[in-house]
């Protein structure tokens, strides 16, 4: 038996200096009093959860968000020792768990807040409100009852928290609306601390900010609200090499479904990515890569695990088998890519993250580590 050595074409290369650097962005944005909570659910929006909270830890973060009471496991497993909370992971059928860790649940739901009141007066645990996203946590009328009840007297809530539905629009009337509905929430239960903004929520202002903001897209670099000039640094480079390059005559077509014919003889560069590696589909005649600085367009429908490069204009000598091609980088971001493709960058992202081999990169060093 023997083991073959894996090929990757695909290299989606994470700076986390610039994971760092923008955490540093937004604690300068919202100021000394208001605390930075990292959201690292799905395994940081695939990007590595261990990796990106280590990391941020050495950063000075010292609060994370995860989306299971698996993440939050595996951060304990890790010697990570900021606090960890989780968003999603009933604690009634867990609560041993939580309890052993040390983790924090983040309560959803009367049936959860039932469960914490009879755990005892020593459980900490953050408590989601309704405030206009109908996805999940008590809205005001239950959170007004079970006040009336006694039950936050007896056992308060460390956090109130709630997310914001439109905050990657700043004129969007509904930021006002939850903010208000928040507020009045907030002034019932007098918690010690208040949490409503995520990453596009930073950029409504102090009055969105509160004691805690969740931050997680901005801090791998994505500009969901589309402010300018973009505060963030980039985080990921893509990479793909080229596997064979093919000349073309004119007229002929170039991929699934003939959607390109090259308009003169051309040389047509194959690359190692697909959709399948997450790269969208829809992307196909819409982008352009990077060939050793050159601009070159990608051709045709994409297949599943590669994709067509028009290299006509990019000098033969620097795009040859094997040389890497740059997709996504400093000059083309995943919202651009996303905005190509019409689609949602975390989502995108993500999706790379998946497909790709990730290597990471933490200045002064060379890239540390390589997990598919």
């Amino acid at each position: 038996m023997f083991s073959v050595p894996q090929r990757a074409d695909a290299v989606l290369e994470v700076n986390l200096n610039a994971v760092q650097a923008n955490f540093q962005t937004v604690s300068a944005m919202v100021g000394p009093h208001v605390r930075i909570a990292a959201v690292v659910k799905n395994d940081a929006y695939g990007l590595g959860i261990v990796e990106i909270t280590r990391a941020l830890v050495a950063a000075g973060c010292d609060l994370f968000f995860v989306g299971t009471l698996q993440e939050a496991v595996v951060l304990r497993s890790s010697k990570i020792g900021a606090a960890v909370a989780v968003f999603y992971d009933e604690f009634t059928r867990l609560k041993k768990y939580y309890q052993s860790s040390l983790i924090i649940p983040v309560v959803n739901n009367r049936s959860e807040l039932d469960t914490i009141s009879g755990a005892g007066e020593e459980q900490t645990y953050f408590l989601n409100v309704e405030t206009g996203f109908s996805r999940s946590g008590l809205t005001f009328d239950e959170v007004r009852k079970i006040y009336l009840s006694g039950t936050f007297k007896r056992h308060p809530p460390a956090v109130v928290l709630s997310h914001l539905a439109c905050s990657d629009r700043v004129a969007d009337a509904m930021n006002a609306l939850q903010r208000n509905r928040f507020q009045a929430i907030s002034d019932l239960l007098k918690p010690a601390r208040c949490s409503l903004a995520a990453s596009a929520g930073i950029w409504l202002g102090k009055a969105f900010h509160f004691d805690i903001v969740r931050v997680g897209s901005a801090l791998y670099g994505l500009n969901n609200a589309g402010i300018q000039p973009n505060p963030l640094q980039p985080v990921v480079k893509l990479q793909a090499k080229i596997l064979d390059i093919r000349n073309v005559s004119k007229g002929e077509a170039v991929g699934y479904g003939a959607t390109f014919r090259t308009v003169r003889n051309s040389r047509i560069a194959i690359l190692g990515i697909g959709y399948k590696h997450g790269l969208p589909r829809a992307s196909g005649n819409k982008i352009s890569v990077r060939v050793a600085g050159y601009l070159a367009p990608l051709v045709g429908r994409m297949s599943m695990e590669c994709t067509a490069v028009d290299v006509t204009d990019v000098p033969e000598a620097v795009c040859v088998p094997a040389v890497s091609v740059e997709l996504l980088g400093e000059n083309f971001t995943p919202n651009d890519l996303a905005a190509a493709a019409h689609a949602y960058a975390p989502e995108v992202l993500m999706r790379l993250a998946a497909g790709c081999t990730r290597r990471y990169l933490h200045e002064p060093s060379a890239p540390q580590s390589v997990k598919n």
